[in-house]
């Protein structure tokens, strides 16, 4: 294991202030989004909360890979502080618009603004810190860090001021990714752009030439890798980012526990982030993120089966342990998978490429949030809600199974 550069903490830690805020965007609209389109469809209604929710994935499916681009051209800094802005405006407008096809419209804006925040944060610390997994567990860390106050914070927002207040709190907390970019320090872009491209209004259109290099990197076996696992890691997520909250409340865990219950999943997360470099002395990689995306949809699959036991303890409340316990798990599991997908795919290409290869997982992971959740609610109707949860579970499985199959047989993870 190679030892990485050092870089002043000065460069550091303002980048793993925007991974803090750009990185939790969806965990706060994933449990406040499905509860407001239940408010607004009734309950019974999954195919609507589904197609609400999947409608975030829109924009970032088609245009992540050109926000990368955009990057690799111009900067991460400068892109990220555009949608920042754009975030906070279509963040505080929901509330205000109950109507299907707005709540689509802002859905899909909004995702746009958080997918390149993030894809943002990450391409910061391939550019500029080479991508090395020490830096990446950092941001991992930090990004679980955020994953703990975010949902509970918005959580206790949305319990007891309503559902405005939760949205308010939410354009708040992309108001501080966007103030945490502003700090980063000024990077020069690896595609450095020429003077009549800096004020040519072609320069910022979706290029076909920029999607070609991007998928034509699927050929490098570590970038279809993550590409793949990506997909199967989705499982879930998109359930967790769905029908998780929608169940846990029908059984009467209000939002409020459920922010508690994913933020300590996310502590969790933050402490184990920052063990990956010893533990990828012992393992593998590739097939520790293998293990742990396994185990992390067995987990939110096995939802129904956990049950809604709870202890009662002073000040803290209701702990509901069995699923308290097994969110934890997850949260394990998630801060080793993440830095790996991260450092994975930006070590297997150059510098200047990195925007594009964030980009990719990220699109990836979209078509998955996109499709699993209007999968779901279809399923959610049709056979029922326990149901639902079970058949995304095999899905996932069965698609990291040929995953494994083909691992084995490459000769690029024999080593």
């Amino acid at each position: 294991m190679t030892t990485p550069e050092t870089y002043p903490w000065r460069l550091q830690l303002p980048i793993y202030a925007t991974g803090f805020f750009n990185g939790n965007v969806y965990l706060l609209t994933g449990i406040l989004m499905p509860l407001w389109a239940v408010i607004v469809f009734g309950q019974d209604k999954g195919f609507l909360v589904g197609l609400v929710v999947a409608s975030r994935q829109c924009l970032p499916v088609l245009l992540s890979i050109h926000g990368g681009a955009l990057m690799d051209r111009f900067g991460p800094r400068r892109i990220m502080l555009i949608f920042g802005a754009i975030g906070i405006a279509s963040m505080a407008a929901f509330p205000s618009f109950p109507l299907l096809s707005m709540m689509i419209a802002l859905q899909m804006l909004s995702g746009l603004a958080e997918s390149l925040g993030w894809v943002g944060s990450q391409t910061l610390v391939g550019k500029l810190m080479k991508g090395h997994t020490v830096y990446t567990g950092r941001l991992s860390f930090s990004l679980r860090v955020g994953g703990f106050l975010g949902p509970w914070l918005a959580g206790i927002a949305w319990h007891q001021y309503g559902p405005e207040a939760g949205f308010y709190f939410m354009a708040l907390w992309v108001a501080c990714g966007w103030l945490a970019g502003w700090f980063v320090p000024e990077a020069e872009p690896e595609e450095p752009a020429t003077q009549s491209e800096k004020t040519s209004l072609w320069t910022v259109l979706p290029r076909w030439s920029d999607y070609a290099a991007t998928f034509r990197m699927l050929a490098i076996p570590a970038v279809l890798l993550i590409a793949v696992v990506t997909l199967v890691r989705q499982t879930g997520s998109g359930i967790q980012l769905s029908f998780y909250p929608v169940w846990l409340n029908q059984i009467g865990i209000t939002a409020a526990e459920i922010g508690f219950m994913l933020g300590c999943s996310h502590v969790v997360a933050a402490s184990s982030s920052l063990t990956i470099g010893w533990v990828t002395r012992w393992i593998s990689p590739p097939w520790l993120l293998v293990i742990t995306i396994g185990l992390s949809v067995v987990i939110m699959a096995g939802t129904p089966l956990f049950g809604n036991d709870f202890v009662s303890l002073p000040v803290v409340g209701k702990i509901y342990f069995i699923l308290f316990g097994v969110i934890c798990l997850r949260g394990l599991t998630q801060g080793w998978n993440m830095p790996l997908m991260m450092s994975i795919g930006m070590q297997a290409v150059s510098a200047g490429e990195r925007g594009k290869v964030v980009a990719l997982r990220i699109t990836t992971n979209r078509i998955a949030s996109g499709l699993i959740p209007l999968f779901m609610g279809a399923m959610w109707e049709l056979l029922g809600p326990e149901e639902s949860f079970y058949i995304v579970g095999v899905i996932g499985l069965t698609g990291l199974a040929l995953t494994v199959l083909w691992m084995v047989r490459s000769n690029a993870f024999k080593s």
